[in-house]
């Protein structure tokens, strides 16, 4: 498990930089990104920009943080690690943190004002919302495949579902043409990685006293 999630924070902290690497040299990834704004300003239609913003408000931080508080609750009445049931919110602020950081450093414009369907503050690279959702929905949806399903094909369907959800606030940013495509995806790699590093560094803390009672620690008895 350690080896498998050392990996995908590895690759995706590797996306991120390609990225981050194209915004800085005008070239690679972030070439797309104008074709991919046009696709979506030219096919958006009224409900869908409607939907999209609903999708924006709901997946806001602190609609998110909310979330978190409720989910953490929730797990800590069924008994779970209070350490793992606080990770999705321990996730979500670090995937802010990691966020805002970047957008200061990388200072990118966001689309023309012509394109926008929504107000958004701040620069556009990477993505808030995408970084937000990706690291809250990956990690809650990993914490409950953990804690709470048993069946390997729950557990990876609750995955994917997470995984899901972060891609549809992903392209609802698209939608409401307040981010390029790269700040989007880029947002997704940044958010991947914390929530896997966090949700691996809780269940690591959460499962060590288990695994340290081994039959060879347990004092054996005095014979009478």
């Amino acid at each position: 498990m350690l080896i498998g999630a050392t990996l995908v924070v590895a690759a995706a902290l590797l996306l991120f930089a390609m990225i981050a690497e194209d915004l800085l040299d005008g070239g690679g990834f972030i070439a797309h990104d104008v074709a991919v704004l046009h696709w979506f300003v030219d096919h958006r239609t009224e409900l869908t920009i409607s939907v999209a913003r609903v999708i924006g408000t709901l997946a806001s931080f602190t609609a998110l943080l909310l979330a978190g508080i409720a989910l953490l609750l929730w797990l800590w009445r069924r008994g779970v690690n209070p350490i793992l049931a606080a990770s999705p919110v321990a996730a979500l602020a670090l995937a802010g943190l990691a966020s805002t950081t970047a957008k200061a450093m990388f200072d990118r414009p966001r689309p023309p004002l012509e394109a926008r369907a929504a107000h958004a503050m701040l620069a556009a690279f990477p993505s808030g919302h995408s970084t937000d959702s990706a690291a809250f929905f990956l990690a809650a949806s990993a914490v409950i495949a953990l804690a709470v399903m048993i069946r390997p094909r729950a557990q990876l369907l609750t995955v994917v579902v997470g995984g899901g959800m972060a891609g549809v606030v992903g392209i609802s940013r698209l939608v409401l043409g307040v981010h390029w495509l790269s700040d989007v995806v880029a947002g997704w790699a940044l958010g991947t990685a914390v929530a896997v590093a966090v949700v691996t560094t809780a269940w690591w803390f959460a499962t060590r006293p288990a695994m340290a009672r081994t039959p060879d620690a347990e004092p054996s008895a005095e014979p009478t």
